[in-house]
């Protein structure tokens, strides 16, 4: 059974079919030619020393025919099935073939429930798909809303070898908090980390937050910083960074500080997960316990008085490397690539022996 993976948005489709290519299932990957740099396996992958691998092709979307040429590549007959992401089962849906539809963050949360021609495509094709695979916790409640019952949680396989704890941070007596998270204050509430850090530092002068400077509040940041008179104990990095560059950070760092808006984690939490780092953000514990039976061990903060005071908790060496450990311990425990690859083939097994819907759905009773 050969399977194509379509889309490669912050390269999750990349890491799947690198893992799985590595158990030995025929998967390929159809990615975007000149991907965005968030996006871009050369970026995140140091071992590929800058050329792809063959099981990789491009689609140019600097052509005007882009959108036949994917749906093209799909019909290709070597392929029995479209592993499909974010907005491309739309264009598995024209394919004709079977697929599955995996969301990431705002293609279900936000695209699917647009009233645009985009938002009703992606509906109509979640509809078609045999599946739509989801690990954000906050889908769960729309699939009702969307009146889809073919839902399928899936926790996103990790790989611990690359982002790891591998030293103390830097010699610097600072405390400091790195922020990578993209600037913008609708999806990551980067304000309120802001207005909390700035009553932190009256009471912890001695502090430094590293900011990844990229997204479209970015003016509004550095406003906000100026403003509050804190300057002095802000820093400004350009962004985005590659695996190695956010890798360094992480290690360097004492806190990590993602989004306070979602309650749902994605990449960051991850990673941060992995270097056995604390991280502060806002997770829905219930949505969580819903999903994973368990919320994740996340410094929890969701105001900009929340993160002050988790802030102040947090200098606290004992309780940061505490939690650092169990993020760590709750990673392995649902990331863990083997049950990933356990329950994707028992997924692609099913059209495999050509069974039913109902036997699919029984492989996961979440929706």
């Amino acid at each position: 059974m050969k399977v194509l993976h379509a889309g490669n948005m912050a390269n999750l489709g990349y890491v799947i079919c690198r893992h799985l290519r590595k158990t030995g299932l025929d998967v390929e990957l159809l990615i975007e030619k000149n991907p965005p740099k968030g996006s871009d396996p050369l970026r995140f992958d140091p071992t590929l020393n800058n050329q792809y691998p063959d099981w990789i092709s491009f689609f140019d979307k600097s052509k005007s025919s882009w959108k036949l040429d994917v749906i093209r590549k799909m019909r290709e007959k070597k392929y029995d099935l479209i592993h499909a992401y974010v907005e491309f089962p739309i264009f598995a849906y024209f394919s004709g073939k079977p697929f599955l539809a995996h969301t990431q963050g705002s293609d279900f949360r936000e695209m699917a429930q647009s009233k645009t021609l985009r938002g009703f495509l992606l509906r109509r094709a979640y509809r078609k798909a045999k599946a739509v695979l989801f690990f954000q916790p906050d889908h769960l409640p729309l699939f009702s809303k969307l009146k889809l019952y073919n839902g399928i949680f899936i926790a996103p396989l990790w790989d611990t070898t690359f982002f790891r704890a591998y030293s103390n941070k830097a010699n610097n007596k600072k405390f400091t908090i790195f922020h990578p998270a993209n600037l913008e204050f609708r999806l990551k509430g980067n304000d309120k980390l802001i207005k909390g850090y700035a009553e932190f530092v009256k009471n912890y002068p001695e502090s430094n937050l590293i900011i990844v400077d990229r997204g479209i509040d970015s003016h509004k940041i550095h406003e906000m910083v100026k403003n509050l008179s804190i300057e002095d104990k802000v820093e400004f990095i350009d962004g985005p960074l590659n695996a190695s560059q956010l890798l360094k950070y992480y290690n360097q760092s004492d806190v990590i500080a993602d989004q306070f808006v979602l309650g749902a984690l994605g990449s960051i939490g991850w990673e941060t997960f992995s270097c056995k780092k604390p991280l502060l953000a806002f997770a829905n514990e219930k949505q969580y316990r819903d999903v994973y039976g368990e919320s994740p061990p996340v410094v929890n903060a969701f105001s900009s008085k929340d993160i002050c005071i988790s802030l102040t908790k947090l200098t606290n060496n004992e309780f940061r490397k505490e939690i650092g450990n169990k993020g760590y311990e709750w990673l392995t425990k649902y990331h863990s690539p083997v049950l990933f690859t356990e329950k994707i083939m028992k997924i692609y097994n099913c059209f495999k022996q050509k069974q039913t819907s109902q036997r699919l759905k029984s492989i996961n009773n979440m929706v």
